[in-house]
């Protein structure tokens, strides 16, 4: 709801606290940087989140290529699409 809201400080404070992280919640958080222009922020919360484990599922494909357009990053968002076809 934070991020929806563009409250992206307190969506990140609450986001902190969960003690297990999943799929879920790090896409609300990539999708709430990327709506609210902070692309180069997604990104980075999506390579954090494969770091943790965290296998992305579609709708984070989705986010993170929509990132790489927006900021104009071809060769990542070449390297997201090897991961969606994996």
């Amino acid at each position: 709801m934070y991020a929806k809201c563009g409250l992206l400080a307190e969506a990140r404070r609450i986001f902190n606290e969960i003690p297990m992280r999943d799929v879920v919640s790090w896409t609300t958080m990539i999708s709430g940087y990327f709506e609210n222009g902070h692309e180069e922020e997604a990104l980075f919360c999506f390579e954090r989140m494969q770091k943790e484990g965290i296998i992305p599922n579609e709708i984070t494909f989705v986010f993170a290529l929509k990132a790489c357009g927006s900021i104009g990053c071809p060769y990542k968002a070449m390297e997201i699409e090897a991961k969606v076809a994996k």
